[in-house]
């Protein structure tokens, strides 16, 4: 499971990038695997090898990438390319959708870069006058540290508190609807995973096999367990006479966009057109949501930095006025 792990998003979009353009070339997969994997000091290389093998056992791409760790997201949209065929259009949607990760991941980084190394510079020169009214480093220490110590532990923090809410959104329906009320924040999740279910939706619908069969694959590699509720639920009342239209309408949480383009794609034959509509605008409200992050990040990271300077400036004042008092008296 750690093998993926160890893929950044760049890699990952070459993996997919590679393996696109060679089931476009009509390639067998498995020799495609065997071709790609011959690197042993490649991480891809080694990854795709765990793959290769988890192939021979199972005979089955889906769960060949889901033994090598890849999520659930992932392994839904490579199982729903399997099944109808289209291996070649999800491998190059899984480089589109890494790619732009990681477009995005650079950018704040970057922008992200300068401001930080203020904020150290600022850490350390605040923290010189103390110590020279002190006459330690222990002072020194004492006020530099205490800062890139909140620092460093809000982004420890903030990693490991969305590892919990992605946690929390695909596993616990109440948190799910809970989580999407955020504002802002909620709003992304909800179109990052329905874009994600449309997406999956598209594939099989345009391959003409089972709607029901699609709209659990949808759901369940969607990430999203609103969503993974509403469609086993749907599936349930389209099983005893229900249109696919009413079933939707009676679910909590299905974004509006998405219950209207199943409605128009049943009515009008045309279910795979309308998803693929829908996943392409929650794909731009998605990356929209994420290029706007990358643009207020740093400029999060001043208003800290210049609320921090301008409070450590007075302490800084107040501490040397405190000093010539005590000496004169």
């Amino acid at each position: 499971m750690a093998l993926v792990a160890s893929l950044n998003f760049r890699q990952r979009e070459q993996l997919f990038h590679e393996l696109a353009h060679l089931a476009r070339s009509g390639l067998p997969l498995s020799h495609a695997f065997d071709i790609l994997s011959r690197n042993p000091r490649s991480e891809i290389g080694t990854c795709l090898k765990a793959i290769r093998e988890n192939l021979h056992t199972s005979g089955k791409v889906g769960p060949s990438f889901h033994q090598a760790g890849f999520s659930a997201s992932d392994v839904a949209i490579i199982a729903a390319g399997e099944a109808t065929g289209r291996l070649e259009t999800v491998f190059f949607e899984l480089e589109a959708y890494y790619g732009q990760l990681a477009h995005v991941r650079r950018t704040i980084v970057a922008k992200s870069l300068y401001p930080v190394l203020v904020l150290h510079l600022g850490a350390v020169l605040l923290a010189i006058p103390p110590a020279i009214t002190d006459g330690s480093w222990f002072a020194f220490f004492a006020h530099a540290l205490p800062i890139l110590l909140v620092f460093y532990a809000a982004l420890i923090a903030g990693a490991i508190l969305w590892c919990m809410v992605r946690a929390l959104l695909s596993r616990d329906v109440a948190a799910a609807l809970a989580l999407m009320r955020i504002p802002l924040f909620g709003a992304f999740l909800r179109d990052w995973t329905a874009w994600r279910f449309a997406s999956v939706l598209s594939l099989h619908a345009g391959a003409g096999g089972s709607l029901l069969k699609a709209f659990e694959t949808a759901g369940d590699g969607c990430g999203n367990a609103v969503l993974r509720s509403a469609s086993a639920s749907a599936i349930s009342l389209v099983q005893v006479g229900q249109s696919l239209t009413e079933a939707f309408g009676r679910q909590k949480g299905v974004p509006e966009l998405l219950e209207r383009a199943i409605a128009v794609g049943e009515h009008s034959g045309r279910l795979d057109e309308e998803a693929q509509r829908a996943a392409r605008i929650f794909k731009e409200r998605t990356l929209g949501a994420l290029d706007a992050l990358a643009q207020w990040t740093p400029r999060i990271l001043y208003i800290l930095i210049a609320l921090y300077t301008g409070w450590r400036i007075v302490q800084t004042v107040l501490d040397v006025a405190n000093s010539v008092n005590a000496a004169v008296n």
